[in-house]
């Protein structure tokens, strides 16, 4: 056993990196089950019910997560081609105003304002812990919730339907 007079103190953090580092060598990298982890925590003094809430909230987290995964997924392909548009328009304008006056003149109002505009979009896309990145993110969750509501709907009524119409 520990020594007992060595009281040293771990912070929160701490704790879990040395516990992760202990479970690391004693599974080999293999997973463990729900009930080898109980038997750890129950070992360390946790209760079944402070398990069981610890192992929801979790879950609830890794959900949210995977949608956050989704969603910057879905935030880079639309950077991504609003980039493009711009690059291409963008050229297009200033390719056709040196052809017709031979300098940039007023393709350069379009080039600046709207590359302003994709250097916002950019920054909100890759600045994750920004209150606009939240708001967009809640926006897209509602929308895909949405969407899927209105799949099941309409699938529902077309296998209604087509029942009805046998």
């Amino acid at each position: 056993m520990l020594m007992e007079k060595n009281m040293e103190t771990y912070s929160e953090e701490q704790v879990d990196q040395i516990l992760r580092y202990a479970l690391a060598k004693r599974t080999n990298g293999q997973n463990l089950t729900k009930q080898q982890v109980y038997e750890i925590a129950s070992d360390m003094g946790v209760s079944e019910a402070d398990f069981l809430a610890s192992v929801q909230e979790w879950q609830s987290k890794q959900a949210v997560r995977k949608e956050q995964v989704e969603f910057d997924k879905y935030k880079k392909k639309s950077l991504q081609s609003n980039v493009l548009k711009f690059a291409i328009v963008n050229s297009f304008l200033v390719a056709l105003n040196l052809f017709t006056s031979g300098k940039i003149g007023w393709a350069i109002y379009p080039l600046l304002f709207w590359g302003l505009g994709v250097v916002l979009d950019t920054w909100v896309t890759y600045q994750s812990e920004s209150e606009e990145y939240e708001k967009q993110f809640q926006k897209w969750l509602r929308k895909q919730k949405r969407d899927q509501l209105t799949a099941q709907i309409t699938d529902k009524l077309t296998t209604s339907l087509e029942e009805w119409l046998k």
